[in-house]
Formats: C-alpha cells, sequence, structure tokens
C-alpha cells in the first residue's frame, strides 16, 4: 500500500486554536492566512469588548462566529450572531462587533481582496499534526474520487 499523500506545500493546514489570543484590555486580530486574493483572521474578544470601527474601501468581508455570541453594527442597525451565524459585510459599510455576554467571543473572518491598510503579520503557526486536522482517510471517498479526476484530466498517475 502506498503512503499516505501529504498537501502540497501550497496547501496549509492549520489549527484555528493555535491561533486563539485574548488580551484582558482589548479584542485582538490575529492574522491566519494572507494572500494577493484574501485574507483570513481570527478575532478573539473578552466579555464587554469591541473591535474597533472597521472599514474597508474596496474589500468585502465575512464574519463567522465560531464561539460565542456577537453583535455586528452597522449604520443600517445591528444583528447578533450565536456559532455558525455568519454575515457578509459589503466595502465602504462601517462596521464593528461587540461582546454582550458573559462567554468570550471568537470570530473567523475573511476579507477580499486585501485591504492595502491591513498590517501583515509574521507567518504563524502551519501544523499537519494538530488536534483539529486529521491524516488523510484510507478509504474511497471525495479523496480517491478528486483523484480519479485529476488523473482522467491531466493524464498523470
Amino acid at each position: 500500500m502506498a503512503a499516505p499523500e501529504q498537501p502540497s506545500p501550497t496547501v496549509r493546514p492549520v489549527d484555528l486554536r493555535d491561533y486563539a489570543r485574548f488580551d484582558p484590555e482589548q479584542a485582538t486580530r490575529v492574522r491566519v492566512y494572507t494572500t494577493e486574493a484574501l485574507t483570513l483572521d481570527l478575532w478573539c474578544l473578552e466579555p464587554s469588548q469591541t473591535t474597533p470601527v472597521l472599514l474597508y474601501g474596496r474589500t468585502a468581508a465575512t464574519y463567522t462566529v465560531i464561539g460565542g455570541t456577537a453583535w455586528v453594527v452597522t449604520d443600517e442597525g445591528e444583528i447578533g450572531l450565536q456559532p455558525m451565524g455568519s454575515i457578509l459585510v459589503p466595502p465602504g459599510v462601517a462596521h464593528g462587533f461587540d461582546n454582550r455576554t458573559a462567554d468570550p467571543l471568537i470570530v473567523l473572518s475573511t476579507a477580499a481582496p486585501p485591504d492595502a491598510a491591513d498590517p501583515v503579520s509574521e507567518d504563524l503557526p502551519t501544523s499537519a499534526d494538530a488536534e483539529a486536522v486529521l491524516p488523510p482517510y484510507e478509504g474511497r471517498r471525495l479523496g480517491e474520487r478528486f483523484r480519479e479526476v485529476l488523473r482522467r484530466t491531466t493524464g498523470e498517475g
């Protein structure tokens, strides 16, 4: 039996728990990925914390609650989001979110294209052996069907 295929160097599995950073003084944002096309950040808020007002001129952003409850505020109003709730904020809309509960809040944020004014963080952990990253599945599932499609379309294998 052949050894399981490992992701290519351009595929970067991560365990988002490695990026969770809480600060008792302020909401924190940790950059997980950044490319020319998009960014992925993890926001962590303690109870009663709020983000700064966020405004991206040419960038659309999504916010997905991973844990806790977020209140997203725009000039159009506000909406509460629980885990697995998500919102899309179009370019040019001032917004922010806060944690009005007694529990920590973790929000996954994507932005595309990246805002030029956004700082780029140092390269943070990439983990192929973290708890949230599973090894390749040995059975016949999507992975094997995917490889069959690649063989047919590329003539490789």
